[in-house]
């Protein structure tokens, strides 16, 4: 779905990124997932909403504790991944890709420059969560 290359990071552990299609998908970091553990529900950002950078657009539950998902940038939720609802593990088996939490669009594309990428993301957490 999504290029390793073209994946960026909130410091609350949410990713944007951009697929073939040029189309951005958000979600929960492979890290952040395995931090949470099992996966039981998501509540789901609302579809056609637009969000503020760092709003809560929704909440993720596991077996250990609940926390909020964050906007990585200001945004509009196109759709989400309706399959959240049915098999939140989802969010545990690929966090990357069929985890996505939605589809979105970027209301300002330069926000993006403010995310993290794949390795200065890996150093922020070996750095914050040792």
């Amino acid at each position: 779905m999504i290029k390793n290359g073209s994946f960026y990071f909130a410091k609350s552990h949410e990713w944007i990124g951009k697929d073939s299609n040029n189309k951005y998908h958000i979600g929960i970091s492979n890290f952040a997932q395995s931090e949470l553990g099992d996966v039981v529900y998501i509540s789901l950002p609302e579809a056609g909403k637009t969000y503020k950078k760092d709003g809560k657009i929704g909440e993720i539950e596991s077996v250990k504790s609940v926390s909020e998902i964050y906007a990585p940038v200001d945004l509009k939720i196109i759709s989400i991944n309706s399959k959240l609802n049915d098999t939140p593990e989802l969010v545990n088996q690929d966090p990357n890709g069929a985890g996505f939490i939605a589809e979105v669009e970027v209301l300002n594309t330069a926000d993006i420059s403010g995310l993290m990428d794949y390795n200065s993301y890996q150093t922020f957490i070996a750095s914050h969560h040792e």
